[in-house]
């Protein structure tokens, strides 16, 4: 008996196109109530493990219509493939089985990204492309690990695909001319490059966003425009590019000095510190940084609106100089030291990923080296990831500690599910910072201390002993039994945050016995917000708290303006010229104009800020913030609220593409400043 797919009518050529599409479209429906499945699973388990939206309703539906637009956009990209195998051999079958295979892959796939989801609570998009794969790798075995429940979940899914698929290539339930008309729409919807992800602004917060969209469409996306990088570049030496001049009054402006360096400019930051210290200016100051991981003002802080899990950050912070609405540069790691050492622009992925192309650079260590300081850098984790070792001896640190520095005498964190971790626990890293420390007193110095506790999975030492810690504090911050119910279900989280604020007091307690302590100015900031609990708001992710502290402040203050990473060496080189006359550039490559101490919430600065290492989408201006092409207003608790203002917006957006011009242009000429102005701090 002849196959049916292959009879010899009248028209043997255009009957064969007939029953391909047929087929094919036949078994798209196999493949869409996966989909479906799969996404009803994605719901169910991330609702299971994380409070429900107030908007679940619109979550819901939004899924439902872009989830399907999705499935027409990635048939016709299915069909390419079916064609080739239903046209190029004659075997029975093989079109239905490169189609389960074909299906199955991307089931799988899809399967992982939803996978990273639940852990990040973000969708995984292009910023996969920005690591290297031992970084992934790292990554991956340090917070991904397939539980056997998910397993269970995909061999079901997978088993469902298969059945269905088996029965759909048995029996046509879809005639050729709705066929035709499906795969037709796909065709024009990828074509046309219709968005299958839902506006952002209309979601109750960003999590509700996150969960709404389908991460398969989100990667796909993102990856495709990525690797087609059709954002045009803006010429910002054009005649008729110029500044807003009523606009730009408004702003903290520079004074760039070289074509052949697009990001040299004047040092005209102003001393806004000096005036809250006493100053001896025979005695240089020491500085010590703690950045720590995951540090986010959405639960440190008396008015943080998850409620404040850091008592001993709050109490140091009513000691302090205390910036509660400052902002990190990324929202992951990889920008941190380049941000806060030396104001430096993000380059493409990210200064660090330059790797060997670092060009010379000013970082505030070349500047106090120069001053007769020595600079010390210690993290317990692999020095090789994210290039960050490589960064800080370009930075001119002269001791760095990574993993492989510390002794018998320290331990580890508890291995996660998948037998891995990040390295040494934040108490253990304090304690090798204060050991070398005293045995490297040189004065003065600047110290950097990088933790790793708050990140997956949150496991740390005796962390029954912080649990513990977590249920106090839900009492003390009046959480009734539901809200404690919801919260449980980021104990670890929680409790690390408590582990790792016990850490910084152990550490600073400690630290206030040595002969330095009264002579140390202490920065304490997040390098960013951590993922894993819901996020409010596009700019939550980047909203840290900065602490400055030192038995040298003559008075404190909170500070209520709007000030970024990009800003911290800026003011401290002007407080350490005004103050105690170091010899400091007098051009510079600052992509932060200073700290503002104003205690009245305002914006007087321009920021990019880099979501990842792929994506630079985001961008502050004044009060003014935009994603991609959507417009926010910022309001003074850090929240945005989307509006319609197309000047304002192309505005912010002209403001935003000087940045990105210079940036791309240093990408592609890695020139930052001339020898003659290197070799003077080198």
């Amino acid at each position: 008996m002849k196959d049916t797919y292959f009879e010899e009518p009248e028209y043997p050529f255009l009957k064969k196109i007939e029953k391909c599409i047929s087929l094919f479209i036949n078994l798209s429906v196999a493949f869409l109530i996966a989909l479906i499945i799969i996404r009803l699973f994605e719901l169910t388990y991330i609702i299971g493990v994380n409070a429900t939206p107030e908007d679940f309703t619109k979550i819901i539906g939004e899924a439902a219509i872009y989830d399907l637009l999705f499935f027409f956009k990635i048939i016709p990209f299915f069909f390419i493939p079916f064609l080739i195998v239903f046209f190029g051999t004659g075997i029975k079958n093989a079109a239905f089985l490169a189609f389960g295979v074909i299906g199955s892959i991307f089931i799988l796939m899809y399967f992982v990204l939803i996978k990273y989801f639940s852990v990040a609570l973000v969708p995984l998009g292009a910023d996969l492309f920005g690591y290297s794969i031992n970084d992934i790798k790292q990554t991956v075995s340090g917070s991904f690990v397939i539980s056997s429940i998910s397993i269970i979940a995909i061999l079901i899914i997978l088993s469902i695909f298969w059945v269905v698929l088996i029965h759909l290539n048995k029996k046509k339930i879809i005639a050729f001319r709705f066929a035709i008309v499906i795969l037709l729409a796909g065709v024009l919807l990828s074509y046309n490059e219709v968005s299958a992800l839902p506006g952002s602004t209309s979601f109750k917060s960003e999590f509700s966003y996150n969960l709404a969209v389908n991460k398969a469409a989100f990667f796909t996306e993102k990856a495709i425009a990525f690797f087609t990088d059709s954002e045009p570049e803006v010429d910002i030496y054009a005649i008729n590019y110029l500044d807003d001049e009523d606009t730009a009054s408004e702003f903290r402006r520079f004074n760039y000095t070289s074509r052949n360096y697009p990001f040299l400019r004047t040092e005209e930051t102003e001393d806004v510190l000096g005036n809250f210290f006493l100053i001896n200016s025979a005695r240089k100051p020491n500085i010590i940084f703690i950045q720590v991981e995951g540090l986010g003002r959405a639960f440190s802080g008396t008015d943080s609106y998850l409620g404040s899990f850091t008592p001993f950050l709050d109490e140091l912070a009513g000691n302090s100089l205390y910036f509660e609405n400052f902002l990190a540069s990324q929202s992951r790691t990889f920008a941190s030291l380049p941000s806060i050492l030396a104001s430096l622009p993000f380059a493409k992925k990210g200064f660090n990923d330059l790797g060997d192309n670092m060009p010379k650079f000013l970082s505030l260590q070349k500047i106090l080296s120069k001053n007769g300081y020595q600079n010390k850098f210690y993290g317990g984790f692999e020095m090789e990831f994210d290039n960050q070792g490589q960064f800080m001896e370009k930075a001119g640190t002269d001791l760095i500690i990574g993993l492989d520095g510390f002794g018998k005498e320290f331990k580890r964190s508890p291995n996660g599910e998948s037998g891995m971790n990040w390295g040494y626990a934040d108490l253990d890293l304090m304690k090798k910072s204060l050991q070398m420390e005293i045995s490297h007193s040189q004065q003065p110095f600047l110290s950097y201390i990088e933790t790793v506790s708050m990140h997956t999975p949150y496991l740390v030492p005796d962390q029954q002993r912080y649990l513990n810690l977590f249920e106090k504090r839900m009492n003390i911050l009046g959480f009734d039994e539901e809200k404690k119910k919801s919260y449980r279900q980021y104990k670890n989280i929680y409790s690390t945050v408590m582990y790792t604020d016990e850490s910084i007091r152990f550490f600073l307690g400690q630290y206030a016995k040595l002969p330095s302590y009264k002579n140390t100015i202490f920065i304490i900031t997040g390098d960013h917000r951590l993922l894993e609990i819901p996020m409010s708001t596009k700019i939550d992710r980047y909203h840290v708290p900065l602490i400055i502290y030192s038995p040298m402040l003559k008075r404190t203050a909170r500070i209520r303006s709007v000030s970024s990473h990009l800003d911290i060496t800026p003011s401290l080189v002007a407080l350490l010229k005004n103050s105690y006359k170091l010899k400091t550039p007098s051009q510079v490559t600052w992509t932060g104009s200073g700290l503002d101490t104003a205690k009245n919430f305002r914006n007087v600065h321009q920021y990019p800020m880099k979501q990842n290492k792929t994506e630079l989408h985001n961008f502050i201006s004044g009060l003014y913030f935009i994603d991609q092409d959507r417009l926010f207003s910022l309001g003074e608790k850090m929240n945005l609220e989307p509006i319609t203002n197309d000047a304002k917006l192309n505005e912010v957006r002209i403001e935003f593409n000087q940045y990105k011009s210079r940036n791309d242009r240093f990408s592609r000429e890695l020139k930052l400043i001339p020898d003659s102005l290197y070799n003077l701090f080198k």
